[in-house]
């Protein structure tokens, strides 16, 4: 027999990812090997009991040998009666540039925290790296891991035909476009540039694709075998569905304290604006602050002028705050409000009807000069836009002078410096 069915799976919520402390030392002393959260621990329940619904269960639980991983296993392991092999072809992806690259607890040692769960003649298919890895080299290591896995697996348990793996979310998505035969992560899976998902606790299925040729697929070299993709990231059977998604887009390493510093920042500037737009004043709404960034890069050369990549994704967080975050494409930077004064645009027939005197309006010439000095820019700022108030004030108007315009006056106050972080 062959393997047909493979279930790939990423490790619970982590305690890390909480939003406060205090959090637990990695219990087996290996840096940034941290245990999961209690929220991780159901997460794992969950997933152990979705498994068992499944007509087509694992018959083999392999896990990355970091604790996360283990701990996510368990109950899977538990619920089917199966022991666990841990192997570190399945360990996280860390980066060379880190200070500390962990290098997982030997089984030994694991076996202290998981009595009589773990199977002792598993060996490793592949070995990552103990200087880190760069991105080509963690997809070289899945592609090395596949043959190798498989025809253990089909040599020492000719009869097993579906397995499980629980790993990390780098891990899971070059496994899976590995095994899909791209040649890289970077490749959406179709034309509607859909990746593969991998939020906490997430699970995939891929199944083999029947051979069409003369040979037996038992005698098929893994490396000619086709698979499809059936399920991709799945997390509808977790009470609180898809948490902490990351992908290769992400610049920081999942799960990283980096990567949960700008989601928290994120999470707080979203928390700001939903505020800040469901508050009311007295019976009517309060108005909408409109703001206009125009972003440009900062260039090393004054002769040269550095462009964005018309397809790269923005993100930003923390417009209230004195330095807040520009993401552009996979480059962060963090951004410096500056003063400006003086400048300022009409936009027509985007206001209400409002009364003002004359002396405060703008005649079209002066709007598209204001327009020409935005557009312009110094080539290393933005500019945020301020909408000035149109309100009658007793006394200050003068009845017949005045007149009623659609228009919106917007005051050009600051301008933001973006400056790369590094490193990245």
């Amino acid at each position: 027999m062959v393997v047909r069915t493979i279930y790939i799976a990423r490790h619970g919520y982590r305690s890390n990812w909480l939003p406060q402390g205090p959090y637990p030392l990695p219990p087996t002393g290996v840096d940034s090997d941290v245990p999961l959260a209690k929220h991780g621990i159901d997460q794992a329940k969950e997933l152990a009991h979705y498994i068992l619904s499944l007509g087509n269960q694992p018959e083999m639980i392999f896990s990355s040998p970091f604790y996360r991983c283990i701990e996510t296993s368990e109950p899977i392991a538990d619920i089917l009666e199966l022991p666990i092999n841990v192997d570190a072809g399945l360990g996280e992806w860390y980066k060379p540039d880190r200070e500390v690259i962990p290098v997982p607890a030997p089984l030994e040692s694991l076996e202290n925290f998981f009595p009589q769960k773990l199977n002792k003649n598993w060996e490793s298919s592949v070995i990552p790296s103990d200087k880190g890895e760069t991105e080509e080299e963690l997809y070289l290591r899945c592609k090395n891991f596949w043959p190798k896995f498989i025809s253990r697996v089909e040599k020492d348990f000719p009869n097993i035909e579906t397995v499980l793996l629980v790993t990390h979310a780098a891990s899971k998505a070059s496994l899976g476009m590995n095994l899909l035969g791209f040649s890289n992560w970077r490749e959406p899976l179709d034309e509607d540039g859909n990746i593969i998902r991998s939020g906490s606790c997430s699970l995939d299925k891929f199944e083999l694709v029947p051979s069409t040729s003369d040979e037996g697929e038992e005698t098929l070299p893994f490396e000619s075998r086709q698979w499809r993709m059936t399920m991709n990231g799945n997390t509808e059977f977790l009470t609180k569905g898809e948490e902490m998604n990351w992908d290769y887009r992400n610049a920081f390493e999942a799960g990283s304290d980096a990567d949960m510093k700008l989601r928290r920042e994120a999470a707080a500037a979203a928390a700001t604006e939903a505020a800040a737009s469901a508050a009311v004043e007295g019976p009517y709404e309060q108005p909408t602050e409109s703001v206009y960034v125009s972003v440009d890069l900062p260039s090393n050369s004054y002769r040269e002028r550095a462009e964005i990549d018309r397809t790269a994704s923005l993100q930003y967080s923390g417009l209230n705050t004195p330095h807040p975050l520009f993401k552009i494409g996979n480059k962060l930077y963090e951004g410096d409000w500056k003063k400006l004064v003086g400048t300022e645009l009409a936009f027509l027939g985007e206001a209400v009807l409002n009364k003002k005197s004359r002396g405060e309006q703008l005649d079209k010439n002066d709007a598209d000069d204001a327009g020409d000095e935005v557009e312009g820019g110094d080539g290393e700022s933005g500019a945020k836009l301020e909408s000035e108030s149109h309100q009658e004030k007793d006394g200050e108007m003068q009845q017949e002078d005045e007149e009623e315009h659609s228009e919106r006056i917007y005051r050009i106050t600051d301008r933001i410096a973006l400056t790369r972080v590094q490193p990245m």
